[in-house]
């Protein structure tokens, strides 16, 4: 099992038993104590958990990922900042991805581009594109409901075949050390999958994203271009970004 595999375990651990010993991670990961010492001390150097006597418990700030319905109704107001911020940025004639999450589902509202196609993995994006006509690809494969995103082997199978002129993913870490970060190990590879196949890509994010760091990565920072209403208390230097107030660095 892979580093990211056992954090990403070490993390669903926690939150299910609120905190985990050492002893239940080397006989659940078979490996050895030294590893799993060594996989808690790196993940509190990077804010993910707290170290025990004998084991770990989760950061406050890194929960269990809300349902797409609850997620919907968080910053409400900066959300929509960003999605109408996203929505200018497609061109009329243009091949668009859109992904799963609160962020894209509410930029929607806001395109006003011509003839495009949008492709997306994202279940309830679908009501509105049928609402505005938009000629849309919904790629096929097994639905995770939390986030109400199709996923999986077979949606990779898919984009094997498909290329973007420009593409929106959402995010639920922006780190510095680590780049771009999400929950669930499926997900992230699409996000990577489509990242390569796009001329353009743009993460869109709240404030609330930034210096927060999530089990499985993604993307590097240098891979796309952030939207945002605020970037507070981040190295800028590293990323280019867009923000909704005007203020933007993009090379």
């Amino acid at each position: 099992m892979i580093k990211q595999q056992r954090w990403a375990t070490i993390i669903d651990q926690c939150r299910q038993h609120t905190s985990v010993s050492v002893a239940e991670l080397v006989q659940l990961l078979n490996v050895s104590e030294a590893t799993i010492r060594r996989d808690l001390q790196q993940m509190e150097d990077l804010n993910m958990v707290s170290r025990l006597h004998g084991g770990a418990r989760l950061n406050d700030d890194q929960s269990a990922e809300p349902p797409m319905l609850i997620k919907s109704e968080t910053n409400v107001s900066s959300k929509n900042q960003v999605a109408r911020l996203a929505a200018g940025m497609i061109k009329n004639n243009q091949m668009v991805y859109i992904d799963a999450g609160s962020s894209t589902y509410e930029m929607l509202n806001y395109v006003r581009a011509k003839n495009i196609t949008v492709v997306t993995i994202g279940i309830p994006h679908i009501a509105k594109l049928k609402h505005n006509s938009t000629h849309t690809i919904l790629l096929g494969g097994t639905i995770r409901w939390t986030t109400e995103a199709v996923t999986g082997n077979m949606t990779l199978k898919q984009l094997d075949d498909l290329f973007f002129d420009v593409a929106f993913i959402g995010v639920n870490g922006i780190h510095e050390k680590v780049g771009f970060t999400t929950t669930n190990e499926q997900e992230a590879d699409v996000k990577a999958k489509v990242i390569a196949h796009s001329s353009s890509t743009f993460i869109l994010a709240d404030g609330s994203k930034f210096n927060k760091l999530y089990p499985v990565k993604f993307s590097r920072l240098d891979q796309a271009v952030i939207l945002s209403d605020e970037i507070p208390d981040f190295d800028r230097s590293q990323i280019r970004y867009q923000l909704t107030n005007g203020e933007s660095k993009l090379d």
